[in-house]
């Protein structure tokens, strides 16, 4: 699992998404007193945190 931030991840989106691509699950940091948002890719569904879409 990677950790990043927010400005990390706009700054390299595409490298970022090939990774979920290839099954790396991505958290993003959105600041100190912020709730991290979990990225992960499956062959069924895109899903951000606790949600499905």
């Amino acid at each position: 699992m990677l950790v990043v931030s927010t400005r990390e991840f706009r700054d390299h989106q595409k490298s970022y998404l090939d990774q979920l691509d290839s099954g790396v699950e991505i958290l993003l940091q959105r600041g100190k007193k912020k709730t991290p948002i979990m990225l992960t890719l499956t062959a069924k569904a895109f899903s951000i945190g606790s949600g499905r879409y």
